[in-house]
């Protein structure tokens, strides 16, 4: 008889001395309200499974958008965590032509060409407005202190005081959006893949900056003085929210964009994706932070002057050359034309476990036994597996006639950590499929569980997953229901069940760096192993 089967039964043991207590008063209930009850009420108990839990390395996640349903989220940045060691992220994007063409127009003179990319922020209240040339405040004609909104970061992992180095790359990889092997289908990016990075386009340090919300772009070339600043215009983001900006290398864009003399290449996306692939945004380092990005409303803008042939208003001279208000004449315009994100988004993902705390759990787990701690991360990280019955057991708990009322896996945070996910996904691991309680009509996400629980003082306590249907179809003589291992990852928004959709397998999708230290299943005196706990009427 195997060592969990023993377990069960010593479990089983002191549920079923409950139930003789309750089973002996019963029998006077029986003998004196036969006339009222009419029948024998059922026997009630509750009993706890011992289960093996150990620790899985995840190689690589998904991290394309490449099925218009299941879009991720974009993560750049490099952290260093004690528990899950180092992570660096880049981000690789092809971009899209103007709405109005890439036509620069007649001897066109690049002024900027940036590349922004909003973050995830939130409004909170308002701050002085700051110079960024003095560093002193901007004050209104009334001598008051112009106020501007004021935005804190979300989603920003790590320290975000700590800078570290962004390079940006002209890519060299085609990014194909459907399968070479079987066009029919959507091709794949996963994180561990290589890319061929051509001309550097940038390289600088770089610090997540929340009040980064208004780029200046000096217009030189108005007077054919690059010497002096003609004009400055101030370009505001989107209600006003942040973005990191990189400037990338106008001779480049000048080459390649403004003096290109093949208009093929940029008559639609189709040819101009295969001209100029995207960029590759390249973090370097150890410490600092990881930021997951919006990257649909990221993109690269190159400000550039180029001569039209217009009229100058009544008292200006626009041409420079001393006449205002003149009529057809050669006019220096400042112009823009914004690329941006579109087609194959994707994101390559590095990681070490060396010298973390889980790097011995995870290069080396106990199968057999189990793990003290568990671990898990998102972003290719790690999960934990769960073996709770093999076959002898469930051959068992078909023999004792139960009737499941309620079935939990519950797992407990060990000890105080930074931020830990906030809501942990259960699905079987041998299938990589859903559990069924988590699309049963009867029961759904909201009963399923996963979600983050608190303790009375407002610390992170435990996750709780209820499988009741799952353990019912499984102990059930006449059910079909497969015995498999369970897993628990980090839950991204992939996850969601579509209730139109018949499709129950897992997706590899995972972009949130976020980790969590659990319990495992030892030792067994430790009451916040992990636990399946099963309340049953037999």
């Amino acid at each position: 008889m195997s060592s969990k089967l023993l377990a069960i039964f010593r479990n089983f043991g002191i549920g079923f001395i409950f139930l003789f207590g309750i089973a002996s008063c019963e029998k006077d209930l029986e003998d004196i309200g036969v006339d009222l009850t009419g029948q024998r009420p059922f026997d009630v108990g509750d009993t706890i499974f011992e289960v093996v839990a150990y620790n899985r390395n995840i190689d690589s996640s998904r991290v394309d958008n490449n099925n218009a349903a299941k879009v991720p989220l974009y993560l750049l940045g490099v952290n260093y965590n004690s528990n899950f060691g180092s992570l660096k992220s880049d981000l690789i994007s092809q971009l899209a032509l103007p709405a109005s063409g890439a036509d620069f127009g007649d001897n066109a003179i690049i002024d900027r060409v940036v590349l922004d990319i909003p973050y995830y922020s939130t409004r909170d209240g308002d701050q002085d407005a700051i110079d960024p040339i003095t560093g002193l405040p901007i004050e209104g004609e009334a001598g008051d202190t112009i106020q501007v909104p004021n935005f804190k970061l979300d989603s920003i992992y790590g320290n975000s005081d700590l800078a570290y180095k962004i390079s940006v790359f002209e890519l060299g990889t085609f990014l194909n959006s459907l399968d070479p092997d079987d066009p029919t289908k959507s091709n794949s990016y996963y994180s561990d893949k290589e890319y061929v990075l051509n001309d550097k386009l940038y390289e600088g340090d770089f610090m997540p900056d929340r009040n980064d919300t208004v780029l200046y772009v000096e217009r030189r070339f108005l007077d054919d003085d690059p010497n002096t600043v003609d004009d400055i215009d101030t370009i505001v983001g989107e209600n006003s929210a942040p973005s990191m900006k990189f400037d990338l290398d106008q001779q480049f864009f000048k080459e390649r964009f403004v003096d290109h003399n093949n208009p093929f290449d940029f008559e639609n996306n189709g040819n101009f994706t295969r001209y100029f692939r995207g960029l590759y945004i390249d973090a370097e380092g150890f410490e600092g932070s990881l930021a997951n990005l919006r990257a649909a409303n990221a993109g690269m803008t190159i400000y550039y002057t180029n001569e039209e042939i217009g009229d100058e208003p009544e008292g200006e001279d626009l041409n420079y050359n001393g006449v205002t208000g003149e009529s057809d004449v050669l006019i220096k315009t400042k112009q823009s034309q914004r690329y941006g994100f579109a087609g194959v988004a994707t994101g390559r993902y590095e990681r070490s476990y060396a010298g973390s705390k889980s790097e011995e759990a995870l290069m080396n787990p106990d199968k057999v036994n189990g793990e003290s701690k568990l671990y898990v991360q998102g972003a290719a990280g790690s999960e934990v597996i769960i073996d709770v019955f093999d076959q002898e057991t469930v051959d068992f708990l078909r023999q004792q006639n139960l009737l499941i009322n309620e079935a939990n896996l519950i797992v407990y945070v060990d000890g105080e950590q930074d931020e830990v996910p906030n809501q942990l996904f259960l699905y079987k691991s041998d299938f990589n499929s859903l559990i069924s309680d988590y699309y049963n009509i009867r029961f759904g996400p909201g009963i399923f569980g996963g979600l983050l629980e608190y303790d009375d003082e407002g610390k992170p306590e435990l996750y709780k997953f209820r499988i009741t249907n799952y353990i019912t179809d499984l102990v059930r003589s006449n059910e079909l229901e497969s015995i498999s291992k369970f897993a628990i990852k980090n839950f991204v928004s992939t996850d969601q069940y579509e209730a139109t959709s018949v499709d129950t397998i897992v997706q590899d999708w995972n972009w949130i760096p976020k980790g969590v230290v659990l319990y495992g299943n030892k030792p067994l005196d430790n009451d916040k192993r992990i636990k399946l706990q099963l309340f049953y009427s037999k």
